[in-house]
């Protein structure tokens, strides 16, 4: 049976203009077809939905999230908590945190690291029909050098976490390590190339891999069929990875000229993460760390971080919405800042938007993000307009999600 959902306003993620007066027809959770209200002849017993006042739109994409971590603020109770918690109850959790993103018209994400197989089994559970939920890219363990940024030390030397990080030392372990994540179910690759670094703050990053270490595993994914993502924030690492064919940059605060011009070549995905960043002044510090070389560093990246930014827009580079979820921050109820960002940091509404749902749909590599016959049908109904104002999308009160066709959230 056909599903119609009739309305004044949509926004199809491929127009720069909002669309007036159509029908989307949807079966089997595929938009069959878009037609004019001048041509739609309903039969009595098909369903249809009639929107007026409201705003029809794809449903959004957050390509950086993790579903693992609770967003926790306090440090050591971000790590705690992943010590109390069974990988069972994380995954538990991390399936509330999914619906979470859901409720907020996020129905595509890319979680970017978590033990335990922990987004891969949420993924799974949802895409063999056990479980309703959005679509989910999962990387499985993110590769990072002994002691990098996703093995970091500090804990006591009697420990032993399993199944919590992947450390990789070497061009044969990284090989090793894509092959083992791809063994485990990952959709892609998450390595770390680079890093914050306070020794020298006017070189506020060091590179983590090395050049032969990045390439061996940029080799490997591409003979499994597998997009590789780069934990980074500046330096030659960046180029040398997207020079390897590198999918997507994550974070990237220092992105020189030649990176950019790279990256613009090889249709590389830029996430800037700027919300995770600015988070970092919107909690509390005392003034010990405010004259800290940290906070420094704080400074110095989010000031590079919109020139950065600026530079990937004059150049046409793909941005994609990613708000680091979990790390700092809750899932689902701040997304739409980063979008507030996107367009403080030149995007226009409209384009930001389209950073949420056309390109986001790319990055993931879904038949979603826009809509347009043949895709699937996640599809939001917004109170208002977001091209007018986005800071619509901050109340799920506002927003109805329809996902394969199927209207799973009503707030109203």
């Amino acid at each position: 049976m056909h599903l119609f959902i009739k309305a004044k306003n949509i926004i199809d993620g491929v127009s720069d203009n909002i669309l007036h007066d159509k029908v989307i027809c949807i079966k089997d959770g595929i938009i069959k077809d878009i037609i004019d209200f001048n041509n739609f002849i309903p039969k009595p017993s098909e369903k249809i939905f009639n929107f007026e006042k409201e705003t029809i739109m794809p449903g959004m994409t957050d390509v950086h999230v993790h579903l693992a971590y609770s967003g926790i603020t306090n440090s050591r109770a971000f790590r705690a908590e992943s010590v109390d918690m069974d990988y069972a109850a994380q995954a538990l959790r991390g399936y509330s945190f999914a619906c979470e993103h859901m409720s907020f018209g996020f129905t595509s994400l890319r979680d970017m690291n978590a033990p335990g197989n922990v987004a891969i089994n949420i993924r799974d559970s949802i895409n063999n029909g056990v479980l309703n939920g959005p679509n989910i890219r999962a990387c499985g363990l993110g590769l990072s050098v002994t002691g990098g940024h996703m093995d970091q030390p500090g804990w006591g030397s009697h420990v032993n976490l399993e199944g919590m990080t992947h450390a990789c030392d070497g061009p044969n372990e990284f090989r090793k390590g894509v092959r083992t994540q791809h063994k485990l179910g990952a959709d892609f690759i998450k390595t770390n190339i680079c890093v914050s670094s306070t020794y020298d703050i006017q070189n506020p990053y060091k590179q983590e891999m090395t050049d032969e270490e990045i390439q061996h595993v940029c080799e490997e994914a591409k003979m499994l069929n597998l997009k590789v993502a780069s934990h980074t924030s500046g330096g030659r690492g960046i180029t040398v990875a997207v020079k390897n064919g590198i999918h997507s940059v994550e974070h990237g605060h220092w992105l020189d000229d030649e990176t950019i011009e790279l990256m613009a070549r090889n249709n590389t995905f830029y996430v800037p993460t700027l919300l995770v960043n600015e988070r970092n002044f919107e909690l509390s510090a005392n003034e010990l760390f405010r004259s800290s070389k940290n906070w420094k560093w704080l400074e110095l990246s989010r000031e590079a971080k919109w020139i950065s930014l600026e530079k990937a827009i004059k150049a046409k580079i793909n941005i994609a919405v990613g708000t680091d979820s979990g790390f700092m921050l809750p899932h689902g109820s701040m997304n739409y800042r980063e979008m507030e960002y996107l367009i403080k940091g030149g995007l226009s509404n409209m384009q930001a938007i389209k950073s949420a749902t056309q390109v986001g749909g790319k990055l993931l590599n879904l038949n979603v993000g826009t809509i347009e016959i043949g895709k699937q049908a996640d599809i939001l109904v917004v109170n208002g307009n977001p091209v007018e104002d986005i800071k619509i999308l901050s109340d799920k009160k506002n927003i109805k999600v329809f996902k394969n066709g199927e209207l799973i959230s009503d707030h109203s």
